[in-house]
């Protein structure tokens, strides 16, 4: 008898201790709301989510509520008071609305939960949502054409692709609104192969004419000031950091090349770094290499680096101002990977990095490297360096100091980035309205004024005859003449008219080389390789003026 009462009370404390490991809270999000619910573009939305309680227990400690739009974090609200049970509170922000197709997601009490939970898989909601132009924007800018210039770096901050990462940001935008975006690639080739200068606006508006493009997006970063703080918890210290960004941009009317309009836009964001390393120490060190870097010829910081680290190449110019472009190939000349062409002044320092990532970004191997400079003729300088085996704790991830990257988009520069460029796009998109009239007003003009036979100098690949001939799908009818020279592009997504097999639009994806004409008739030409590359039947082939 004695056993079996002492059975009961066992069983009893058991389900008393189950009940009581159960009872805890359940935070769910049970409403999100946007007001205004149907948004268009430039407008300040607020966005509203109410918490639930749904769990037995209450929560009495604060906990965090995080809005990512895309993918990206935009902001963190904290609830301070906690949330009894079956009781709910609101937190809400407010968004500035960019035109496309986005996903909201709030989520809370996120990954290092604060709140011990009984259900954890109910923390986040999402909801779709599409932010219109108005019909008098689409209007006024829907038929022009927009190409976007690297921005060029003046922050001195030591990340990489800043001015470049600000204008895909941007590319980005323009085209989930639906406005036509040409490729800058594009832009920065007929720059290169006319030996035009990107600092001078007559040279980028002649580029962008010559690209098909009627405005012209050409800007800087102007600042990134960084205010990094620490917190000593015990053994744990916490850093966190305010930053401010500052960018601007002007519009240029690639017929007239005069500047039509000219905007600035702010980006902040505070909290943790997200980085792995000391901010304020980073932005020092990237500071001396700069300086560092700039003493003559073709130079990196250091003689040696470790695994995964950012490597600085500079070439400072002693001759006249020109196109240059950086190889880096291992220690017995095998290629690993082109860095792109810069323009570099007369007395100059001009900056590539590389992330020790090959064509196939896959890392390189520990080993000897040679970086070599190309002029467009010959290489006119190299340099060698080590990639040495091992982790260093002092290494400077490349991924997290490059714009664009997943990981830099999580720190706390890149939220500030991003809302930056959140804002530039409102104020571009602004005054692109109101000097619309002017653009497409030019625009015809120019039109017009072009000759029937050069605004259609562009076809495809036909065939690749036996003896090595390219044969085009252009001829005499369309102006094409003997001794012409045509870029040959790799291209996908190619849109013809069905009727008039006019190109419509195509995507570039690379510049293969060029094809002179040696032969001509009124529907086909036939041309030679100036170079060895592998043309395909489908390439674009493009007239290149003289």
């Amino acid at each position: 008898m004695v056993r079996r009462a002492r059975i009961i009370v066992l069983s009893l404390l058991l389900c008393l201790v189950s009940l009581t490991a159960t009872a805890l809270p359940d935070l769910v999000i049970s409403e999100m709301r946007l007001e205004p619910s149907l948004p268009q573009a430039g407008e300040s939305v607020f966005i509203e989510v109410t918490v639930v309680n749904d769990g037995p227990d209450d929560v009495e400690k604060p906990f965090f509520v995080h809005f990512l739009m895309d993918g990206r974090k935009i902001a963190v609200q904290s609830i301070v008071g906690g949330v009894s049970s079956n009781r709910s509170k609101r937190v809400a922000i407010e968004w500035l609305a960019i035109a496309g197709v986005h996903t909201l997601v709030a989520e809370v009490d996120p990954p290092i939960s604060r709140i011990d939970e009984s259900d954890v898989s109910n923390n986040q909601h999402s909801l779709m949502f599409t932010v219109a132009l108005s019909e008098e924007t689409v209007a006024a800018i829907g038929p022009l054409k927009i190409v976007v210039a690297p921005f060029s770096d003046l922050s001195g901050s030591g990340f990489l692709r800043v001015g470049e990462g600000v204008s895909d940001k941007l590319m980005d935008q323009f085209l989930g609104m639906g406005l036509r975006v040409l490729e800058r690639s594009e832009l920065e080739s007929i720059m290169q192969r006319r030996e035009l200068n990107p600092s001078l606006p007559s040279d980028l508006a002649l580029a962008a004419q010559e690209l098909g493009a009627d405005i012209l997006i050409a800007g800087s970063v102007t600042a990134l000031d960084v205010h990094e703080s620490s917190l000593q918890l015990g053994v744990l210290a916490i850093r966190s950091a305010e930053v401010n960004i500052r960018l601007s941009a002007s519009l240029v009317d690639v017929y007239s090349a005069e500047m039509v309009g000219a905007v600035d836009a702010e980006g902040y964001a505070e909290g943790t770094t997200g980085f792995s390393f000391d901010l304020t120490g980073f932005l020092g060190i990237m500071a001396s290499d700069s300086d560092d870097l700039c003493g003559g010829g073709l130079q990196t910081a250091r003689s040696w680096y470790s695994v995964g680290e950012a490597i600085s190449i500079a070439y400072h110019n002693p001759g006249a101002a020109d196109w240059f472009s950086i190889e880096i190939s291992t220690s017995i000349g095998s290629f690993v990977r082109w860095l792109g062409w810069q323009f570099v002044d007369m007395n100059a320092c001009t900056l590539w990095n590389w992330n020790q990532l090959n064509t196939s970004n896959l890392q390189m191997s520990p080993g000897v490297y040679t970086a070599k400079i190309w002029d467009g003729i010959a290489y006119v300088a190299q340099v060698s360096f080590q990639i040495r085996p091992g982790i260093s704790l002092s290494v400077l991830p490349a991924t997290e100091i490059t714009v664009g990257t997943p990981q830099f988009e999580d720190t706390v520069v890149g939220s500030a980035l991003n809302a930056a460029v959140d804002n530039l796009s409102v104020n571009l998109l602004n005054s692109l309205e109101t000097a619309s009239a002017t653009f497409a007003e030019e625009a015809m003009g120019s039109a017009a004024a072009r000759s029937p036979l050069s605004s259609r100098r562009e076809g495809q690949i036909a065939s690749l005859l036996p003896d090595g001939r390219v044969a085009i799908n252009i001829g005499a009818s369309v102006g094409v003449a003997q001794g012409e020279l045509f870029e040959v592009l790799g291209v996908a997504n190619v849109i013809v008219d069905p009727q008039t097999l006019e190109i419509l639009d195509y995507e570039t994806l690379s510049v293969k080389g060029q094809i002179v004409i040696t032969e001509v008739r009124d529907r086909v030409s036939y041309g030679m390789r100036t170079s060895d590359f592998q043309p395909a039947i489908g390439d674009i082939v493009r007239w290149l003026a003289p």
